[in-house]
């Protein structure tokens, strides 16, 4: 199908409903795409993802440099968010065999995705760990986005619906019940120094880092790579100021990526 046609339908045609509805009458299904570097992913054609790999080849530029350029062969990498696993695999290829990457990603629909996409790659150091993350180990409802843009889903209340009948999308669209753990709850599992950590959860990078006290001031996670949500982190009460300060307390320095990825490095 055309891509011009695809981004029409993903990206220009509102309400999102209208869309969706489009999506089911021309019958557009997920399918394997592969990429000039010979990645393969099972996209949805009509998703901010899908779009974005058919006509870049690439999701995220400043994030995948970042990435790309930081891990190496036997390093370990958290992927927190991993959405449908576009960061874990590229870390993954970059770990290589020796290395692990660990895929944190909450929503269930999301799971066997990400699954196929690691087996799609034929990697075998991608370990996925479906759970939220958080300040404490409790349950909390994600509030899910529609499938155009499903790691848009967030646990920050107001975040996503600023738009009309806001109410009404969140039922249209669905909640999920999801179990939060903290980051330190996972240091048994992980049991290595991780090279580098890339947060990206719509407003929760500071409950997130909350939980990972022992982390930080161990000083295991060598390289924080962030990407802010203020309108999110704003829903929460919280700001990228805490963030700063928090990571700063325990030795971190902070570079700008770009307006909204920060990376944060041990002094």
């Amino acid at each position: 199908m055309n891509i011009k046609f695809l981004e029409f339908i993903g990206r220009k045609l509102r309400p999102i409903e209208l869309a969706l509805l489009l999506k089911y009458f021309f019958r557009i299904k997920r399918r394997t795409f592969t990429l000039a570097d010979q990645r393969s992913y099972y996209i949805d054609p009509i998703s901010d993802l899908g779009l974005r790999l058919q006509k870049q080849q690439m999701y995220e530029p400043e994030m995948s440099k970042v990435i790309a350029e930081i891990l190496e062969d036997g390093d370990t990498f958290i992927d927190l968010g991993s959405n449908e696993g576009y960061f874990a695999i590229l870390g993954g290829e970059k770990c290589g065999s020796s290395g692990k990457v660990y895929a944190i990603e909450p929503q269930a629909r999301l799971w066997g995705i990400i699954t196929k996409n690691v087996l799609l790659n034929n990697l075998t150091n991608v370990h996925l760990l479906p759970y939220g993350v958080g300040a404490e180990k409790q349950e909390l409802v994600l509030q899910l986005y529609p499938s155009v843009n499903s790691g848009a889903s967030s646990f920050s209340p107001k975040f996503n619906f600023k738009i009309s009948f806001g109410w009404l999308r969140k039922k249209i669209y669905g909640t999920q019940n999801s179990k939060i753990v903290i980051l330190d709850s996972l240091l048994p599992v992980i049991s290595d120094t991780i090279k580098l950590i890339k947060i990206d959860i719509e407003g929760f990078e500071y409950e997130a880092l909350k939980g990972a006290s022992e982390m930080l001031k161990r000083q295991l996670l060598q390289y924080i790579l962030i990407e802010i949500h203020p309108d999110a982190l704003k829903g929460m009460k919280q700001s990228e100021s805490d963030i700063d300060e928090l990571l700063s307390s325990c030795g971190y320095s902070k570079d700008k990526i770009s307006d909204n990825l920060n990376l944060y490095t041990i002094q």
